[in-house]
């Protein structure tokens, strides 16, 4: 299992962001198994169901996205079961490349305790561990936890990502969480492009709805007066071997006129 750092890194919400941008859920298609899920999107497309108990499925966006804040509300209707729910992001054409997952489950379970995993999956969603979640297994490689606290049935949590180049930031807000609780704060490097999506895994009756999605302003957007962004020339700086230089030559010049 990899080293955790907790960082504290300044938010990208709120004012760096743009206005939020409704995602429409029936441009979404399911990855996986098909026999592992089953995604019941309304006719607005502003929410969807998963009705199946059953091994790893996804739900995940036609297109990708990236320096992006998604923000939406999900929750698991009382179906007798304790397990999990959560997204995946940074997804690529299908599950055989490595993606991010986040996920959470409600009950302690086959060595798996409740609480929230951060993982990279690289061998596919079939690779996904149902016990001892916070082990890394073949193509399935942990990256942060918080442990301690399930969801509750019929409880809806809204949940926040942003996720940059170098940065994965979770918040839960809801139920014990209040008005919002910070997650995972999880500084990484070499983040890519990907889709986005919806997960669940031996947990049926789980719904996904109000998802929108926010893009990181450009460099100029945020600093319009710098020179690279107004034209202006940027003076460029002399070697210091060209000021040494210069100044033997100068010294050269007075011995000589002497």
């Amino acid at each position: 299992m990899k080293i955790i750092t907790a960082v504290g890194l300044m938010s990208i919400a709120g004012s760096v962001f743009a206005v939020p941008t409704p995602i429409d859920l029936n441009t979404f298609q399911q990855e996986g198994p098909l026999g592992n899920g089953n995604w019941v999107v309304s006719g607005d497309g502003n929410s969807v169901l998963q009705t199946i108990n059953g091994n790893p499925t996804a739900f995940v966006s036609p297109g990708n996205f990236f320096n992006t804040q998604f923000q939406g509300s999900f929750s698991a209707a009382n179906d007798g079961d304790d397990d999990y729910m959560g997204f995946v992001f940074g997804f690529d054409a299908n599950d055989t490349t490595p993606f991010f997952l986040f996920d959470w489950k409600q009950g302690q379970q086959s060595g798996s305790a409740p609480g929230f995993y951060l993982s990279e999956v690289s061998g596919g969603l079939n690779a996904i561990p149902f016990g001892n979640h916070h082990l890394d297994a073949t193509g399935y490689d942990v990256l942060a936890t918080n442990l301690g606290t399930g969801w509750v049935d019929n409880v809806i949590y809204d949940f926040t990502l942003e996720y940059t180049a170098s940065l994965i930031k979770i918040d839960i807000s809801g139920g014990s969480f209040g008005t919002g609780t910070n997650i995972f704060n999880y500084a990484t490097s070499g983040n890519t492009t990907g889709r986005f999506g919806f997960y669940n895994f031996s947990q049926s009756q789980v719904a996904y709805q109000g998802f929108t999605e926010t893009v990181a302003p450009t460099f100029c957007e945020l600093n319009p007066t710098d020179p690279q962004c107004t034209g202006a020339q940027v003076p460029v700086p002399v070697p210091l071997s060209l000021i040494g230089l210069g100044l033997g030559l100068l010294g050269l010049s007075r011995r000589i006129k002497r």
